[in-house]
């Protein structure tokens, strides 16, 4: 092992604030000090594809790793070093299952999203999340590697589609819907894969998450840290609490674990 270290970092509502639709500049400049450090390195890990990453441009220059949709594909250096489609079957089941229930749902490719369909209650969400609404097709998983689906539900019926896909990972959003991903997969296993790669100690390892598809990060890295900002099973789930997104919660989180320095 070397005495490297390595800090994950999710996105949304961790380092991208919705409300402002942007990073708070607390936040870059905490990342610039981070970057400055060569016995750091910085990765992302998130439940967004690599080309929803638009709303972080200003920061990407800083990052080398991506762990992208949960761990379904990883990127380093700009290279493609992991991909893990969901089995063709399994997909096609998830399909009837949610044309059965009649639900709004989402496909993601490697390069592309699309929708079964888009009324103004999924128009408002993707706005809310600062995301291009996808097109409209819903048979892109005859022809296409899928590698993750979303679907808009209720949060008192994700139970019955978690025990429906019981071979495949359901991942419940703060809001109204849940993902589902190859069974076994999380963020967790992106980040195993990168840890192994590196070869960084666990010891040496840090991340910094606010929701429910954070949990098993959260869990798995003994420096993990919850925003404030996050849900409350995501806190029960950190080993520490910063303060909210709105209130600089990166950088003192970061000056907190002595990774930097507070000026």
């Amino acid at each position: 092992m070397n005495n490297k270290k390595i800090i994950f970092f999710d996105i949304d509502r961790t380092l991208y604030d919705p409300d402002i639709k942007g990073i708070p500049a607390s936040t870059i400049e905490a990342l610039k000090k981070l970057r400055k450090n060569k016995d750091i390195e910085i990765a992302i890990a998130t439940g967004r594809a690599f080309y929803m990453l638009h709303i972080i441009e200003e920061i990407k220059e800083y990052i080398n790793i991506f762990i992208t949709i949960n761990g379904q594909i990883i990127i380093k250096d700009g290279v493609t070093i992991y991909r893990n489609p969901i089995p063709r079957e399994q997909v096609k089941c998830v399909v009837d299952m949610f044309e059965e229930h009649k639900l709004k749902y989402g496909f993601l490719g490697e390069f592309d999203e699309t929708l079964n369909i888009v009324d103004e209650k999924g128009k408002k969400a993707f706005e809310l999340i600062d995301m291009k609404l996808p097109r409209i097709d819903p048979h892109f998983y005859l022809d296409n590697d899928i590698f993750q689906m979303w679907a808009f539900c209720k949060r008192d019926k994700h139970k019955l589609f978690r025990d429906k896909f019981y071979r495949l990972e359901v991942v419940s959003w703060l809001g109204g819907g849940f993902d589902v991903l190859s069974g076994g997969m999380s963020k967790k296993e992106g980040i195993k894969r990168i840890l192994e790669i590196e070869n960084i100690s666990i010891d040496n390892a840090y991340a910094f998450g606010d929701g429910d598809n954070d949990i098993e990060m959260l869990d798995f890295i003994p420096n993990s840290v919850c925003m404030d900002n996050g849900s409350e099973t995501a806190k029960k789930h950190a080993k520490y609490l910063t303060s909210d997104i709105k209130d600089d919660g990166v950088l003192k989180g970061l000056i907190n674990l002595g990774l930097i320095d507070a000026d």
